[in-house]
């Protein structure tokens, strides 16, 4: 009786081709088997592998695209923030966002004029703190050794003192952004509060309680200063700085825009997927 020899094993590329075949072209197992010269059950038997197999190549390749999906939502979600924070009017720090994104993110866009962009960001916000550290520093001397301001100051009103710097800081700082400050003619209110006294009001600041007769002194220090501030070293610097951060805060919006609604990131970072 001559020796049974076992047959190779199916190639992957056969038993695909059998289910498409079947599928496709409608031959049925027993046709298939017939015209290839295979036991009938070795062909059912094969059709239902290359099933489960591209079931299975299905499966990873969807958890591959919705880890990919996923993965650049992430980073959308990342560049949302940062321009949500650049845009910002307090103009707060970036440290902290999410570093592991932004890690991710250098990777994708290395030679990305976004990273200089952020810098320069980074470095006009510490300049514009600097100066404003600076404006109210001459400020309250300036105030403090105005020769007027003597009444006010023996009468012990130093509230008044104060809020007088901390109103213009508010104007440098509003005007050199090219908003409209506080008007004199329509924002400074006063209230009278008896016993010769008077609520002062200029704008947001809850000024003081002064005496009735330092009024007009306070908005004569006021208009006089607010005319000529704007001349300042300090005052002209802060007006270029944020000229500059305005520049600068549009280039990166833009940037960030694109990322933001292409929602696909070229490049690749050690977080991808694939």
């Amino acid at each position: 009786m001559p020796k049974r020899t076992k047959k190779p094993p199916i190639k992957p590329e056969l038993r695909r081709q059998w289910l498409r075949r079947n599928e496709m072209d409608g031959e049925s197992p027993p046709q298939i088997a017939a015209k290839d010269g295979f036991d009938v059950r070795t062909v059912r038997k094969q059709i239902e592998t290359a099933k489960e197999e591209r079931e299975s190549r299905e499966a990873r390749s969807m958890v591959l695209r919705n880890a990919l999906e996923s993965h650049y939502q992430d980073l959308c979600k990342y560049a949302e923030g940062l321009n949500s924070t650049i845009s910002g009017a307090d103009r707060r720090s970036l440290t902290g966002i999410d570093p592991q994104m932004e890690a991710a993110l250098r990777q994708h866009l290395p030679r990305s004029l976004i990273w200089k962009g952020l810098t320069k960001w980074a470095q006009l916000n510490e300049r514009l703190e600097e100066l404003e550290g600076n404006t109210r520093t001459r400020l309250r001397d300036e105030v403090e050794h105005y020769p007027r301001l003597g009444e006010v100051r023996a009468a012990g009103e130093s509230q008044a003192m104060s809020a007088i710097v901390d109103v213009l800081a508010f104007q440098v700082k509003t005007l050199a952004q090219g908003r409209q400050g506080l008007n004199i003619e329509q924002d400074f209110k006063t209230l009278p509060s008896g016993s010769g006294l008077v609520n002062v009001r200029y704008g947001f600041s809850q000024m003081a309680e002064v005496k009735e007769e330092h009024v007009a002194l306070i908005k004569e220090v006021l208009t006089d200063f607010e005319s000529r501030i704007n001349n300042w070293e300090q005052c002209i610097n802060t007006r270029k700085s944020f000229s500059e951060l305005d520049r600068v805060k549009r280039y990166l919006q833009e940037e960030l825009a694109i990322i933001i609604h292409r929602r696909v990131v070229q490049g690749k970072c050690k977080y991808c997927p694939i």
